[in-house]
């Protein structure tokens, strides 16, 4: 397993690029509904994706992974990033609001501040990162305002489906770790293989899909979707968990919902609230805590009792 450094100000960057992707998809799924049923969107945007990365490693020379290990840990990783997570959330919201899902998802952070502490030897729980995901979750509270308290009392089996897709998240980037010594191309082009091949099946037993008459803008949103916040996305993903290790990409799960305002805004004239903004501080501030090393927060908090 490739060992992890301590996040640099690029990471960031690529962390709220992989947000502001991520974000857009709720836009696009939304236009892509349109025309496309949900499981059938679903393994189509995993086709595209698919595609576009095992074309770009062929053509970078790099290839697809050898080792039969590296190929049962990315089915795996394929299992439980995508196929699994989108079904268990497609079925969670038929019986919870998205603002409650999205709070939901918020605590995959945690999960993987958990599980990559007592899975891992070099990702482990500091003051820095509980204090900067704490932020953060409060981040995705404020933006989602009142709608935070909505259908706080509604199915339990649809709040359950939702933890378990956060659930597969965390233990599909864990997964990732273990071929972290893959070329982010070659890792990513195998897992989106994978799970484009469970999904195909499914989609076409359940949704028995038609592709006539589907608009234009369907089209678009669907293949903006499997070329971008899946395939682009991916790579960020698989290059971010290589480099800095799953605590610290769980936390574009801060990210998701601010640039899913963000972009309904700026395509659907939904203007943002106060509470947007105070969430973007929050987010932020928990971003910039969390990269943090032990020293420089005993160093502030040694500052601030001084002046105290």
């Amino acid at each position: 397993m490739r060992p992890i450094r301590t996040p640099t100000l690029g990471d960031s960057v690529k962390l709220v690029v992989l947000g502001a992707i991520w974000g857009s998809a709720f836009l696009c799924v939304e236009i892509a509904l349109r025309g496309f049923p949900p499981l059938t969107l679903a393994a189509s945007r995993l086709l595209f994706s698919a595609v576009l990365l095992v074309t770009l490693a062929f053509w970078t020379g790099i290839g697809l992974p050898k080792a039969r290990r590296d190929w049962l840990i990315l089915l795996l990783a394929g299992l439980f990033n995508a196929t699994l997570p989108f079904l268990l959330i497609a079925w969670g919201q038929q019986f919870i609001s998205s603002a409650l899902a999205a709070i939901l998802l918020g605590v995959q952070p945690f999960m993987a501040l958990l599980l990559a502490h007592w899975l891992t030897a070099d990702d482990r729980i500091t003051r820095a990162k509980v204090i900067g995901m704490s932020l953060g979750f409060s981040g995705i509270l404020f933006i989602l305002g009142n709608q935070a308290l909505e259908g706080m009392d509604q199915g339990l089996w649809g709040k359950l489906a939702i933890l378990l897709a956060a659930l597969g998240f965390t233990v599909s980037s864990l997964l990732t770790r273990q071929v972290s010594h893959l070329q982010p191309v070659s890792g990513s082009a195998a897992a989106l293989l994978m799970a484009a091949l469970y999904m195909i099946p499914i989609a076409l037993l359940v949704d028995r899909p038609s592709f006539t008459g589907i608009p234009a803008e369907a089209w678009t949103a669907m293949i903006f979707l499997g070329l971008v916040s899946s395939g682009v996305a991916a790579l960020l993903r698989f290059q971010l968990v290589r480099e800095t290790g799953v605590t610290f990409l769980s936390q574009v799960s801060y990210l998701i919902p601010l640039f899913g305002v963000f972009w309904s805004w700026l395509f659907l004239g939904h203007l943002p609230g106060y509470s947007a903004w105070v969430g973007l501080v929050l987010i932020f501030a928990g971003l910039a805590i969390s990269r943090l090393r032990p020293e420089s927060l005993k160093a502030l908090a040694g500052g601030g009792r001084e002046k105290a």
